[in-house]
């Protein structure tokens, strides 16, 4: 494809707050410094509530997988304790009816 040599890629990407350059925003605007600070800090604001809602949702995934996980294993348990107390009826009778069969009993 290349020729047989080195490909080196550079990728540099910038997202959320790092991704804004104010000093560009401030010299578009005409924005003191007061107000270019301001600026920032509302911006700071929005992206932890964005993060802050993130955070909820997984976390409300996370207990609707935990709760549904336990009901699983719930269930589990209850059909291994009816298997095992089915087995041990059936058990039972099996060697009552041998029992009785060799006139042990």
């Amino acid at each position: 494809w290349f020729g047989g040599g080195k490909l080196r890629v550079h990728l540099d990407i910038q997202v959320g707050d790092h991704a804004i350059d104010y000093q560009d925003v401030a010299n578009k605007e005409k924005l003191s410094e007061l107000q270019l600070r301001v600026r920032q800090l509302l911006d700071q604001v929005e992206q932890i509530q964005k993060e802050q809602n993130y955070q909820r949702y997984r976390e409300e995934r996370f207990r609707q997988t935990s709760e549904s996980t336990n009901q699983r294993v719930l269930y589990w348990a209850l059909a291994q304790t009816v298997v095992l107390l089915v087995t041990g009826f059936w058990q039972m009778r099996h060697l009552k009816g041998f029992f009785e069969a060799k006139k042990l009993v």
